[in-house]
């Protein structure tokens, strides 16, 4: 009688907490994350996983599928759609100026403390800022050298427009081409800059340079897309171009346009002297946190635990072991110092499902940036960029 007694109670007090053998149940977090090509399934994902496990929360997310940040947003703080956290990245970014317009609100619709900042700085280490990247293959078919000083360039210029560098019979031929939609690939103010730093000069040559048809303003008034879709073409229409990453116009999954593009070492003006922009790496906003959120708890411990190495490493190289590790010191990075992660399995900018690909916010540390050993892939665009890099960083 005792027994059956003691059961019952064993059973009842199972009830009261809950269920016997369950595991509590793990705060709900709602998040709304970019759609990425580049992220197979957020659900099965294992860096969503690894923070879910870290954290012991219940991370819900929401996939964006637009780039308009403001519609996005404006739609999202007047509805009563049930979401904790946005994160930006690729497409889906907003500007400093844009979030002060929310964040200064006297009812503002994101919730900010003093040094809450989620950031993301694991997408570039900072370096030069312009490349001039040339079509090797243009050069090889017209017995051309790559180009050292200003006047070689021109003349090069002068053989990619006058000549027939691919070889189509056709005069289709854009010598150098640009955007002014992102300043780097804009190639007005580098090539200004190779023939004089005097402003006054500048608009002299500016004059007799623009005017001519060899580097008129269509070929350097394209919209990003279209100098994109130009320069990935099969046709092989595009002589040259500027950009601070070759990835910055080259299709990623175009390894074989890729291989035709090279980077021009820094051109020396007509006084000899080579020079080169640099600029420091800035940080974007990785992540927000709602006003409105009831898990602003929650949503703190996830974005804090984002920020931290350990995350932040996952978030930019993958699983630890398998996909990258610590380097012991005897391997050599794509910069030539003694690298700090080796990698194992190249799954950047590629589909994947171990990480967000550059998604939310991060702190990779610099060594670690620029401590990547090469993956051996010849269209690794790190790789590409990292020699483009070295190439430059003795210019004045």
């Amino acid at each position: 009688m005792r027994k059956i007694l003691a059961l019952c109670t064993v059973f009842i007090m199972c009830l009261i907490v809950g269920g016997c053998g369950k595991k509590p149940q793990s705060p709900v977090l709602r998040v709304a994350m970019p759609y990425s090509d580049k992220v197979q399934d957020p659900d099965t994902n294992y860096y969503i996983n690894w923070l879910e496990d870290k954290t012991g929360l219940d991370i819900e997310i929401s996939l964006i599928k637009q780039k308009g940040v403001t519609g996005y947003l404006d739609t999202l703080f007047s509805s009563d759609l049930d979401v904790d956290v946005v994160f930006f990245g690729e497409d889906f970014t907003i500007d400093e100026e844009t979030l002060k317009s929310y964040t200064d609100r006297e009812d503002s619709p994101i919730y900010t403390e003093k040094d809450m900042d989620y950031l993301n700085y694991g997408s570039e280490a900072g370096g030069v800022a312009q490349v001039l990247w040339i079509n090797y293959r243009w050069l090889e078919n017209l017995g051309l050298s790559m180009p050292e000083t200003v006047k070689d360039l021109q003349k090069v210029l002068e053989e990619f427009e006058t000549r027939d560098p691919n070889s189509n019979g056709i005069k289709d031929e854009i010598p150098l081409a640009g955007t002014k939609d992102i300043p780097t690939c804009d190639p007005t103010g580098y090539l200004m800059d190779l023939y004089t730093s005097d402003e006054k000069e500048k608009l002299k040559h500016e004059k007799s340079m623009y005017d001519d048809e060899l580097k008129g303003d269509p070929n350097f008034d394209m919209t990003i897309h279209e100098l994109s879709e130009l320069v990935n073409s099969q046709a092989d229409m595009v002589g040259g171009f500027m950009a601070t990453s070759i990835a910055d116009v080259i299709y990623k999954e175009n390894p074989e346009v890729m291989a035709r593009y090279v980077h021009v070492p820094p051109i020396a003006d007509k006084d000899g002297n080579k020079y080169a922009v640099f600029t420091e790496s800035e940080p974007k906003t990785g992540a927000i946190i709602l006003s409105r959120s009831d898990h602003k708890k929650e949503a703190k411990l996830l974005l804090d635990t984002m920020m931290t190495e350990e995350a932040s490493l996952i978030a930019r190289y993958g699983e630890q072991g398998v996909d990258w590790d610590f380097s012991d010191g005897s391997d050599v990075s794509i910069y030539g110092s003694v690298a700090t992660i080796v990698t194992k399995n190249y799954i950047r900018d590629v589909s994947q499902n171990k990480h967000l690909n550059g998604i939310g916010p991060m702190k990779v540390p610099e060594q670690y940036l620029r401590g990547v050993t090469w993956t051996g892939i010849n269209s690794d665009t790190e790789y590409i960029d990292a020699r483009a890099q070295m190439t430059y960083r003795d210019a004045k």
